[in-house]
């Protein structure tokens, strides 16, 4: 059995790989790439008033956007560990603004505090 020196082997194999699709591309595909829009739409702020925080966070997820606040309204600054236990009484943006990553900030209260106020009846 003849052996080729790995040169040869390279130029053979690798030479015809190359060449292989070269004749694929034609005006047709580069033309079809230039067609191809680069504008993404804005994410638009849901009305999330009166939502439960996990719901609120939901529906801007929904819009693509992964990242927005909440914030004690009372000032206290509590934390929100249960998302289902807090409601939003405010938000920052108005519904159908655009917006993006971490533009949205929610008031926030205790469900008990939202019902002992008369909000969100």
């Amino acid at each position: 059995m003849r052996r080729f020196p790995p040169t040869i082997f390279f130029v053979v194999v690798f030479g015809t790989i190359a060449s292989c699709g070269s004749d694929n591309l034609d005006s047709k595909n580069t033309e079809n790439v230039s067609k191809v829009s680069t504008s993404v739409p804005r994410p638009i702020m849901p009305n999330v008033i009166c939502l439960t925080l996990q719901k609120a966070q939901d529906l801007i997820q929904d819009q693509g956007v992964y990242f927005s606040r909440s914030e004690d309204a009372t000032g206290q600054n509590r934390n929100q560990i249960m998302d289902s236990n807090w409601i939003v009484v405010d938000q920052n943006l108005k519904p159908g603004e655009q917006f993006s990553e971490g533009d949205a900030v929610l008031q926030v209260l205790k469900t008990d505090e939202v019902n002992d106020r008369g909000l969100c009846q």
